[in-house]
């Protein structure tokens, strides 16, 4: 099996064991086979597992059949899950109708049983070549080659497809426009080659700071775009304000030179009680509101709904601290305990905690590496 073959994955969906298992012993030498005994199972399966790549599925099953696997994949909003290739497994009892039924619905394929080997090996193969292929263009036109960021057209698609989900569900979405200061004089004076560089290093300490969730393109030359889900202005305001920090603390030595690196941005919201709006809009919201920061020659984080400059977030100090005396005075009930000696002691106990997680399963996986960013804002 290729390295290919096992990032791409084959379900075969059916309520026989028998026939699973048949198209399992054909595939299994080439290919990484998956199993689902009905639609729901599969449904399920397809919407946790990413590298399923090629769906072989039977029409009459329990619980969700063919029919109605093949329209939840078509009717899916991601367009991973929406585009898989959906190959239907067809016996005598099928007639031409269904047939033509399942091709209105979507389906990629047919093949019969019993499995004709070669006929399965090669639609798997074919299929998850095609894929292949597709994804590899995909990525490429949707990746900024210098910074492997989103590209603008690429990020203002995403941005549009998760406005539309926070005014359906409810929920808050963060638009941030940033640019990097005096950028064309820096292009002047250091060229091309260090230029890249500095912009390579930027996008490093942003992607550095985001959560997963979170999504950054560059939108521009020197101007980056990010996109926070679920963050409400306290928050957004964080994650911004520890980016400006950590590209303020960042210097470069270009030959006999010291730079020190700094942000403009600009920020407005969508949340949960305003109205429907444009993602085109959000992104002139940003833009007013990063150019107003430019103005100012100040570096500072503009939020479009007040004009006025963000009050950054303070960011904790470093102290050495003995975390047994902490521990002493939370113990004896003494609240006379300051916010950087906390966030130092809670410093200290990182690697206690990864420890106690990896040997006591504490299902702290997630949050250690959260707390590291919030206490190394700086």
């Amino acid at each position: 099996m290729t390295d290919q073959q096992a990032q791409f994955q084959v379900l075969i969906v059916d309520d026989s064991r028998v026939i699973r298992r048949a198209a399992t012993k054909i595939l299994e030498k080439e290919f990484d086979v998956v199993e689902a005994e009905d639609g729901e199972d599969a449904w399920e399966e397809i919407q946790k597992n990413k590298s399923i790549s090629v769906v072989f599925t039977d029409l009459g099953m329990p619980n969700l059949d063919g029919y109605g696997l093949l329209k939840k994949i078509r009717d899916s909003d991601d367009p991973a899950i929406g585009n898989l290739p959906v190959i239907i497994i067809t016996g005598a009892e099928e007639s031409e109708g269904a047939k033509e039924e399942v091709l209105s619905l979507g389906a990629t394929d047919f093949i019969s049983k019993p499995f004709d080997s070669v006929s399965l090996k090669s639609r798997a193969s074919s299929h998850i070549n095609y894929r292949n292929e597709v994804q590899s263009l995909e990525k490429r036109a949707a990746t900024d080659k210098l910074t492997g960021l989103a590209t603008e057209a690429v990020f203002n698609e995403h941005g549009e497809k998760v406005l539309a989900y926070a005014e359906r569900h409810g929920a808050n979405l963060t638009l941030v426009h940033l640019e990097l200061n005096k950028f064309a004089k820096l292009f002047v004076k250091y060229g091309k080659h260090v230029s890249e560089q500095i912009l390579v290093k930027v996008t490093s300490i942003i992607q550095e700071v985001l959560r997963k969730e979170d999504v950054a393109g560059r939108i521009g030359v020197s101007k980056f775009g990010i996109l926070l889900m679920e963050a409400d202005n306290e928050g957004a305001t964080q994650v911004v304000t520890r980016i400006c920090q950590r590209l303020k603390n960042m210097k470069m030595k270009l030959g006999q030179d010291v730079v020190q690196l700094s942000f403009n941005a600009g920020i407005t919201n969508f949340e949960k009680q305003d109205e429907e709006i444009a993602f085109e809009q959000l992104s002139v919201q940003a833009e007013g509101a990063l150019k107003k920061s430019i103005s100012t020659g100040q570096c500072q984080i503009i939020h479009y709904n007040t004009g006025h400059a963000v009050e950054k977030s303070p960011v904790i100090q470093h102290i050495d601290v003995n975390v047994e005396d902490i521990i002493k005075k939370i113990v004896a009930g003494q609240s006379s305990i300051s916010q950087p000696e906390l966030a130092s002691a809670v410093r200290k106990l990182i690697p206690v905690l990864q420890l106690a997680d990896q040997q006591l399963k504490l299902g702290l996986s997630k949050v250690v590496p959260h707390l590291k960013k919030r206490l190394n804002n700086d």
